[in-house]
């Protein structure tokens, strides 16, 4: 069984799998201001809407939580681009979570010691799309947040767990991996839904 088939399966097992979250998570305020906080990081910033979003993050480094569902990155259709044939990935997330997205994203068997660029896109059609910041070059009515740059290990892997500051409200968007060569999307979900209260 290939990995990508055997990614595929586990993710739709009914089972609740149980991730707990590292010492620390990246916390992302806007697409300039990422940064890691752990259980005893003091919270600063101006905005109060930001110290209560890493108030919360903070809360989950200090009790690890199960994430409710889980969904794999899969090669993108023809519009994209495959890096591999055995290119993957895992996005587990929570379903719902105050004034954000709380992650985990595991990227597998990309280019090696490469950057990608993470994105939320919307769709007009579709709940959360006029919550995203930016208007897709050439269709201004779908928007998209090219939310953080990562980069990939000696092996072309990457883990991490991130929280995304993100406007109140359902979303239903798509999650893409896009090289930062060519901006081609090189992994994807297709459309998954939470909540940001």
């Amino acid at each position: 069984m290939s990995r990508i088939a055997a990614r595929t399966l586990l993710c739709s097992a009914p089972l609740l799998l149980a991730v707990h979250l590292p010492a620390q998570i990246t916390v992302i305020l806007d697409k300039d201001d990422s940064r890691v906080i752990g259980p005893d990081t003091a919270v600063r910033s101006p905005v109060a809407e930001e110290r209560s979003f890493m108030e919360e993050v903070k809360k989950e480094l200090a009790s690890p939580p199960e994430f409710e569902e889980v969904r794999a990155l899969d090669n993108p259709p023809s519009w994209g681009r495959t890096v591999h044939p055995d290119s993957g990935g895992v996005l587990r997330y929570h379903a719902s979570f105050p004034r954000g997205l709380v992650c985990r994203v595991t990227l597998e068997n990309l280019l090696p010691d490469h950057r990608y660029v993470l994105t939320i896109n919307g769709n007009p059609e579709r709940p959360g799309n006029d919550l995203l910041p930016d208007p897709v070059p050439g269709n201004a009515r779908e928007k998209f947040y090219d939310f953080l740059s990562v980069t990939t290990d000696a092996h072309g892997n990457y883990e991490g767990t991130l929280a995304i500051l993100l406007r109140p409200g359902i979303y239903a968007v798509r999650f893409y991996v896009k090289d930062t060569d060519d901006f081609k999307i090189v992994l994807y979900r297709d459309f998954f839904k939470f909540t940001v209260q």
